[in-house]
């Protein structure tokens, strides 16, 4: 990424450690990492649902071009963009959905890269460029969602390695209360 970790490297970090380097890390840093991975997902989360939308428009786009429509495109955004709803009941843990209103490193980065590739007014461009730009955008979903995966196996291994300590035992509410204290 750049001269320092950012949050997206510390998670990738965080995914690398052993078995015996999570077992080594204390509750308060297993809670801070988890958390990291947390805001992380959240936001690539955030930047899948943007990289979809455009995607989604490009394509619509595409459709009204080669079907010979002259209906403005403006028309259908609401239609383009509305979400299905999901077949599956999602878990509780996806239910955040709005990022940090300061992004981290990587998604600002990313919504560079987006601005730059992604066509801020498709009507203008060429169909060649318009499927440049979609091809160019698929690759961001799959890197965004290979580091979304990433960071929900985090979050995921987190959270076991706490519900063993306590179910052990060796982590207690209120070692958690405790820690809640200390920062207020």
């Amino acid at each position: 990424m750049g001269t320092h970790a950012t949050r997206l490297d510390r998670v990738l970090a965080a995914a690398r450690r052993s078995a015996a380097e999570v077992e080594a890390l204390d509750v308060a840093a297993i809670r801070r990492e988890r958390g990291e991975a947390r805001q992380e997902e959240t936001e690539l989360s955030y930047l899948r649902r943007v990289l979809h939308g455009q995607i989604d428009i490009i394509d619509a786009e595409l459709r009204r071009r080669a079907a010979g429509s002259q209906a403005p495109l403006v028309e259908s955004l609401a239609a383009i963009l509305a979400d299905d709803p999901p077949a599956n009941a999602r878990s509780p843990r996806h239910m955040d959905i709005i990022p940090a209103p300061a992004p981290g490193e990587y998604r600002s980065q990313m919504e560079e890269r987006i601005d730059a590739a992604g066509p801020a007014i498709v009507l203008d461009l060429s169909d060649d460029r318009l499927a440049e730009a979609r091809l160019t955008l698929k690759a961001y979903e799959r890197e965004v969602s290979e580091y979304r995966r990433v960071a929900l196996a985090v979050i995921d291994r987190f959270a076991a390695e706490l519900t063993r300590r306590y179910r052990e035992g060796q982590a207690t509410v209120d070692d958690l209360l405790n820690e809640e204290q200390k920062m207020e």
